[in-house]
């Protein structure tokens, strides 16, 4: 829907206008939306930001009520949105997330949770569950959000459109609000291919070199990590895109089982460094917390600096692994996500199991600081099923042209 609903309402100042919004996605106590230059490489496009990043003029809400309480108006604006809105983009608002952006559900117990286009009935994803319900549901053209342990990915593959978690600080992710500071990134999502490759000109540049990808890895230990039913609509894509390589290997990435770098490398490294992010903010304001983020922050409050930093060794380890691995030319092809949508109503114990599986699918880009591409090649009972292609850290341009080429 181009240039948005808000074509109807030319006459109105386009920063007082809540946005149209069907799916929920929006936020209202601190909604702002500005005007792109007239001209520009994006000047056909409007755009959404997860409410993390700074607008001047705005207030961030992060989530929860009390963060949008006590902290002031927003003295800048972040620089990729700026980058946006030069390039002649309009921002029409800003999205709602997952509470404090502690979780991969896209639920939010303070402010409702947006609804997922294919399929109301089931999750939409998170924590950037709303830039991607708006995007997937036609009221944008694309969307920012940011990604620590799938925020952009899981959403983007739960609502069938096209996502980048972008090499470690390959995108400046200046004015959004403090997570974890060695793996959180700026990533973007875009329902067409042209849009996407639109907006990756403009956030990403050039790659640093040019790159011949020339092999293709199956990354047997994360397709051991997900159920037999989702392992099996890959087989023709993989065909696919090994008739294109001319190579394809069967790996195992982690020896020592990916639940082990999830739970005694990532949630350690994630863990201690978000307190050290939220630590002083819980102190202060006691804010009310829902029981997932809840257990999670305390969780982390207990995590020692001495655990921490053997945490971030065993991290430059894997780092270094899959630079080796991927060096030579070489892609990485996984399930982004351990299943479709899960429906709203499955038991927490079905939700906590695709959560932990999903999470040993996740935790190798922001580990290993590469980019991962999510696309929408796949279905199962009719709902959008992501395929994820990595590769070597900043070949991020270079990825992208690669895996578009296989959307219709």
């Amino acid at each position: 829907m181009s240039k948005y609903a808000m074509k109807n309402l030319e006459k109105l100042s386009v920063s007082t206008v809540a946005p149209y919004d069907p799916l929920q996605a929006f936020v209202r106590d601190n909604h702002i939306a500005m005007k792109g230059l007239k001209s520009g490489q994006l000047s056909d496009y409007v755009f959404a930001a997860k409410d993390v990043f700074k607008v001047k003029g705005s207030t961030w809400g992060n989530g929860h009520p009390d963060w949008l309480r006590f902290s002031e108006p927003d003295e800048f604006t972040a620089s990729a949105i700026t980058k946006l809105l030069d390039q002649g983009s309009d921002l029409v608002g800003k999205t709602i997330c997952d509470e404090l952006c502690y979780s991969i559900s896209g639920e939010n117990w303070h402010y409702g949770s947006p609804l997922n286009p294919n399929d109301t009935r089931r999750l939409t994803g998170g924590s950037s569950s709303g830039s991607c319900a708006a995007t997937a549901g036609g009221l944008v053209d694309f969307a920012i959000g940011s990604d620590c342990l799938g925020s952009v990915r899981v959403p983007a593959s739960y609502n069938g459109i096209i996502g980048l978690r972008p090499s470690y600080e390959r995108i400046k992710n200046d004015g959004e609000a403090p997570y974890c500071e060695s793996m959180d990134v700026l990533g973007f999502v875009a329902s067409e291919k042209k849009v996407f490759q639109d907006v990756a000109s403009v956030l990403l540049d050039k790659d640093p070199e040019e790159t011949k990808f020339k092999k293709l890895y199956i990354v047997d230990d994360a397709f051991a990590a997900v159920d037999k039913e989702v392992k099996e609509p890959f087989d023709g894509i993989i065909d696919e895109m090994s008739d294109k390589l001319g190579n394809v290997e069967h790996i195992t990435l982690a020896d020592e089982g990916l639940d082990y770098w999830v739970k005694e490398v990532f949630q350690i490294v994630q863990g201690y460094e978000i307190w050290e992010s939220y630590g002083g903010f819980i102190n202060k304001y006691r804010p009310r917390l829902s029981p997932g983020p809840k257990d999670r922050l305390e969780k982390a409050a207990t995590i020692s600096r001495e655990r921490y930093l053997k945490a971030k060794k065993k991290k430059e380890e894997f780092r270094k692994r899959v630079e080796s691995l991927l060096s030579d030319g070489a892609i990485m092809i996984t399930p982004t996500a351990s299943s479709i949508a899960p429906l709203k109503s499955a038991s927490l114990e079905e939700i906590d199991r695709l959560r932990t599986q999903s999470s040993n699918l996740l935790c190798i880009s922001p580990l290993a600081e590469i980019p991962q591409l999510t696309l929408p090649l796949l279905e199962q009972e009719e709902i959008p099923l992501g395929v994820t292609l990595m590769s070597a850290k900043n070949t991020d341009r270079a990825l992208i042209d690669f895996g578009l080429q296989f959307m219709e």
